[in-house]
């Protein structure tokens, strides 16, 4: 069951980083501000003010601010429910190990070692902040750590019990770790090598007779006479020909290590009576690219029994490739997961002496793009100031700032002005195909995954095509759609075609390995009358190592199959980087989409190229740049009869936009400013400001 979007919508309060003498403050200022829930980290390391002993299993633990008044968690709690409030408890044994405070206790590492997670040459690894000693990272499924997340549980749960809000208290849902990753060490070699997953018998071997079953069924170059008898690949060579498998099953581990953890999180609250019922379990993902990082999100989703959700956080002024990231994520959620939105929101920045200000049209914006593409409630990091934290909507002190206006007009706008805002689903004109095969071949070697803002391409090659390559030209394609004034979705085939019939062109950027039901499906789609556009090359093998003649065998160009057609083009579309795409390549992707025959919902299009004047003269002084490509959005949402029409503008300089309707409307009623558009035989125009988006109901 989906939740109700409105009681998400919420702020990061985190009380141990504010002095105690501004909480209620700052609590009555986001009550005020019309958002419903405060979402805190309930820290371990933090709360814990002595090492722990037999009374005190899980260390003596300070929640009522005996040592510390920043500490009094209850007191924090009881203003949260004054103010009539939900509350996000995230309570997470590890929560990242968030510095400067420490997510989890330092001794757990120190008096027993062997939980570290250990890189493929059995050291440490550092885990989020690379600045701290060796293993501040534990081995997720390691029984010692796990063993000490459960008394940590087991003493939070006592706090959590009484305070539910089914139990007439203000807690509505529980975050179970934070940013559940090997974050700057979730490269192929970089984690986990532990003995629990790596040792015979181990997770690893439990995850492979998951998948296979018994060691005949492995698809390896190299046979087995037992899964135990399986130790992980611990180098990457420059060629993967011929067992692409064994590398991709590694990366697929790390997956299933991750949400088997969060099962066994969730499975300590459950145990101590808390149950899905009464509360929103979840977990959130670190701002990593889905296609750099490929762990597939609804696998997440199951494992909490509730929702998940993504960080979000773009520099200012949020940049046409920072736009096309967070669409592209949103599209993929929409595809996958039942509910989609974000545990995080950039609403503010790192920086005290600010080098660049999160200013309230940024904020507004970005929250308004991310809604465009469907993502359903935000929860506002953070909602105030804080060590290494400033810009944010109120000050450490319970100042307003004008970018909490943004937030004070977010809930009128989503469920006053548009009556159905839980039910409008995005409509996209043509479907990308999301192949995790292809990015599991991009992440084998890519050596920093984190770096969300470079696409890596190099080795290994399969069939002498370069690792990275299919995954930008993924990411590329919807620049591309976006530039002919179309729509597309993000569609992820391996594990659902449902859906996939409803549109006239499908994209699959090509790969040189692909799984076999990837390939059935997409024949399937053609064959039934669809179009297939592929580019680049086109897979030699599948992903057990057998040889692979494509649906059929292709050539380049356009061919029939079944009922439907598939174009080839032998070379890549959208290599480029983001506001450089060539116009060859914008045009060629135009020209297939006429080929299939889409007829955009709305197309967004220009009379004449934006250009402006700006500093940058090489040697001193002004010049005119102009930008050729078209980096305007149209995204229509609906909901029975009702339509709303998203509008942005992704240029520095204001700009005139010309639409046409493939619908019957008559008027465009602007729902953020006081300007309604005539609608004139299917089409109209709109003069937007720069980076803005503005909001239509159309009539």
């Amino acid at each position: 069951m989906k939740p109700a979007s409105r009681e998400i919508f919420g702020g990061e309060i985190q009380y141990f980083r504010m002095e105690p003498q501004y909480w209620e403050k700052v609590i009555a200022g986001l009550a005020m501000s019309g958002l419903r829930t405060v979402t805190t980290y309930v820290q371990w390391g933090t709360h814990m003010v002595a090492p722990p002993d037999d009374a005190h299993p899980a260390g003596v633990l300070d929640f009522e601010g005996r040592t510390d008044p920043k500490l009094n968690l209850l007191y924090f709690i009881e203003l949260v429910e004054k103010y009539g409030l939900n509350l996000n408890f995230r309570a997470g044994p590890f929560c990242c190990d968030e510095m400067p405070y420490g997510g989890y206790p330092r001794f757990l590492t120190i008096d027993d070692p062997s939980i570290f997670c250990l890189d493929s040459q059995n050291r440490a690894t550092q885990g989020y902040w690379i600045g701290l000693p060796e293993g501040s990272q534990p081995s997720y499924l390691h029984p010692v750590y796990l063993d000490w997340c459960r008394k940590w549980i087991n003493e939070v749960d006592k706090i959590i019990l009484p305070h539910l809000k089914v139990n007439g208290g203000c807690i509505t849902m529980i975050n179970l770790d934070n940013e559940i990753s090997y974050i700057v060490r979730d490269n192929f070699l970089g984690s986990d090598y532990n003995p629990v997953n790596v040792c015979r018998g181990g997770f690893y071997h439990q995850f492979l007779t998951e998948k296979y079953g018994a060691a005949d069924a492995l698809p390896y170059a190299r046979q087995y006479e037992t899964i135990e008898d399986v130790q992980p690949p611990r180098s990457v060579p420059e060629s993967i020909d011929g067992d692409f498998a064994w590398y991709a099953d590694w990366m697929e581990f790390k997956t299933w290590v991750m949400c088997r953890y969060i099962e066994e999180l969730r499975g300590m609250h459950e145990a101590n009576g808390i149950k899905a019922d009464q509360v929103l379990f979840m977990t959130n993902f670190n701002p990593h690219l889905p296609e750099g990082v490929p762990t597939r999100m609804p696998d997440f989703e199951r494992a909490t029994g509730g929702v998940v959700g993504y960080d979000f956080y773009r520099g200012t002024f949020m940049s046409y490739s920072g736009y096309q990231s967070m669409a592209r994520v949103l599209k993929l959620m929409n595809n996958t997961c039942n509910f989609t939105f974000s545990a995080e929101f950039m609403a503010g920045t790192w920086n005290k002496v600010l080098k660049t200000r999160v200013s309230d049209d940024h904020m507004r914006f970005m929250a308004r793009c991310a809604f465009a593409h469907g993502c359903k409630a935000i929860d506002w990091f953070m909602f105030h100031d804080r060590d290494c934290w400033n810009d944010a909507p109120m000050s450490s002190h319970g100042h307003k700032r004008p970018s909490y206006a943004v937030l004070q007009e977010t809930p009128p706008l989503l469920y006053e002005k548009i009556s159905r805002w839980d039910d409008m689903v995005p409509v996209c004109d043509i479907a990308v195909i999301y192949d995790l095969t292809a990015h599991l071949h991009t992440s084998i070697g890519d050596p920093l995954p984190c770096a969300d803002n470079s696409n890596y391409t190099g080795a290994p090659t399969v069939a002498g095509v370069q690792a990275g390559l299919s995954s930008k030209e993924y990411i590329g394609m919807f620049r591309l759609a976006e530039q002919n004034g179309l729509q597309a979705a993000a569609f992820d085939i391996r594990h659902s075609d449902a859906g996939l019939c409803n549109y006239p062109l499908a994209v699959y950027p090509g790969s040189p390995v692909v799984s076999k039901i990837t390939e059935e499906r997409l024949d399937d789609y053609v064959r039934a009358g669809g179009t297939l556009l592929i580019t680049g090359v086109l897979p030699t093998q599948y992903d057990d190592g057998e040889s692979c003649a494509f649906l059929g065998g292709l050539k380049a160009g356009s061919q029939s199959l079944g009922r439907g057609r598939v174009i080839f083009i032998s070379r890549w579309l959208a290599q480029a980087e983001p506001e450089e795409d060539a116009m060859e390549d914008i045009e060629a992707f135009g020209a297939c989409c006429d080929e299939a025959g889409v007829v955009p919902a709305v197309k967004m299009s220009m009379d004449t190229p934006a250009s402006w004047v700006d500093w940058g003269r090489p040697g001193g002084g002004h010049m005119r740049y102009t930008q050729e490509r078209m980096l305007g959005s149209a995204v229509i949402q609906k909901a029975g009869d009702e339509t709303i029409l998203f509008l942005l503008n992704h240029y520095p300089e204001a700009h005139k936009f010309n639409l046409e309707f493939s619908f019957p409307c008559k008027k465009l009623v602007c729902l953020t400013e006081e300007e309604d558009i005539d609608v004139i035989n299917g089409a109209a125009s709109v003069e937007l400001d720069r980076k803005n988006c503005q909001i239509y109901r159309v009539e």
